[in-house]
């Protein structure tokens, strides 16, 4: 598939989606000192060749049930078995690594009972699976949502950023139309109110309050996505390590300040600490390592991992080149519909 060349405006478009993902474009024109008609035109070129992507996902008190699960494969079946994993609604990324594992995934339902039912089994009777390990997630410490390129200004960052909501601990239940709401919203985040209103069964002006509700409340976030072609970053690597439970808390302020990781979770499991990163060269992956060495002497790195191909992430199918193929909803259709 062909695509065009990418520019340092493109960069700085994604970043302020990033920053506002439904932000409108005059708003968006406004603090990059662009017309709109330009951010416009550009956003639904990347977007249509698959470069970049805006979805959306439940959060707070509506976070699902999750667990990274490591899966080792029969010889030869690895990238097989990650593309039939891609198509199932409860796996919500899915990847090829090198070392130990030969395909991580991000599994998620609405709850615990869920979750372990599907990956007892379902995972358990893929064809070319021989052996499966599961950790469920406790915390998530570092959301992808959160990642940036530096594109932006403080001054443009400030003006664009939304105010993080205030989550409650208390649990919510969503209903229907807002399973609805989520469901459009994960396959295009930027979805006008009157097209979200097809999909949800209400009018436009219900899902305005609904969404603003959910927003308000810390029950959806929204993440703009990249392919490899526009961040740069050709290399992601995770790594599993473990602390000492008195030591979690503390260490959540400095992985958030490594350069290159974009998301960490909390398991449990024979690790305890899960961190993904985005890095520009192999090099990087033992550079970062040692950083995180440096700024947690008590964090022991005991396994690592090279992707060797994304084959999904947070419900897109990619191709291999990291650019969104298509989506696979990550709420059947029957919680969409209770």
């Amino acid at each position: 598939m062909a695509h065009s060349p990418l520019d340092e405006l493109d960069v700085a478009i994604v970043d302020a989606v990033r920053s506002a993902p439904r932000a409108s474009w005059r708003d968006l024109g406004d603090v990059l000192n662009v017309d709109p008609a330009t951010v416009s035109r550009r956003w639904a070129r990347m977007e249509s060749e698959g470069v970049a992507w805006v979805t959306a996902h439940p959060s707070g008190p509506a976070t699902p049930a999750c667990a990274l699960v490591e899966i080792d494969c029969a010889p030869g079946r690895s990238t097989e078995v990650a593309r039939i994993l891609a198509e199932d609604n409860q796996a919500a990324t899915v990847k090829v690594t090198s070392g130990a594992r030969d395909v991580l995934m991000l599994a998620q339902a609405p709850d615990l009972d869920s979750l372990s039912g599907y990956l007892l089994n379902l995972v358990r009777g893929t064809s070319g699976i021989v052996r499966v390990r599961s950790h469920v997630v406790t915390r998530s410490t570092l959301e992808a949502s959160r990642w940036r390129e530096g594109a932006l200004t403080s001054e443009q960052r400030s003006r664009l950023d939304v105010r993080t909501a205030q989550r409650s601990d208390d649990a919510e239940v969503l209903a229907a139309a807002d399973i609805r709401i989520i469901r459009a919203l994960q396959s295009d985040g930027r979805m006008s109110f009157e097209q979200l209103a097809g999909h949800a069964g209400v009018g436009p002006v219900a899902v305005r309050r609904r969404l603003s509700r959910l927003q308000e409340a810390g029950l959806i976030t929204f993440r703009c996505d990249v392919s490899r072609h526009l961040s740069g970053r050709s290399v992601s690597a995770v790594y599993f390590g473990s602390l000492d439970v008195q030591d979690l808390r503390a260490a959540e302020e400095r992985i958030r300040t490594l350069p290159g990781v974009r998301a960490s979770t909390f398991v449990a499991g024979p690790f305890n600490v899960i961190v993904d990163a985005s890095l520009r060269s192999i090099a990087e992956v033992h550079d970062l390592e040692w950083r995180m060495g440096q700024q947690l002497p008590a964090l022991r790195v005991q396994d690592r991992s090279v992707v060797l191909n994304m084959t999904k992430l947070l419900g897109r199918v990619l191709d291999s080149e990291g650019r969104s193929v298509r989506s696979v909803p990550l709420y059947p259709d029957a919680a969409a519909t209770r």
